[in-house]
């Protein structure tokens, strides 16, 4: 069973998007991984003990 997503959506500066979109191609990454990856990673350096989001499956990007 394909597991269920949402989309988001944002604006970047144009010189940051080409740059992510080569960085993607270079690595033979999707950007939808490579967002995905980038959100996990902010979570966990934003995460504290009052502030729980354990319910996110962490270990299975890392």
């Amino acid at each position: 069973m394909a597991e269920e997503t949402r989309e988001v959506r944002g604006r970047l500066p144009k010189d940051l998007k080409i740059a992510f979109e080569i960085a993607c191609a270079r690595l033979e990454l999707t950007q939808t991984a490579a967002l995905e990856q980038a959100i996990r990673d902010w979570l966990q350096k934003q995460e504290s003990p009052a502030m729980a989001v354990s319910f996110l499956p962490f270990s299975r990007l890392l």
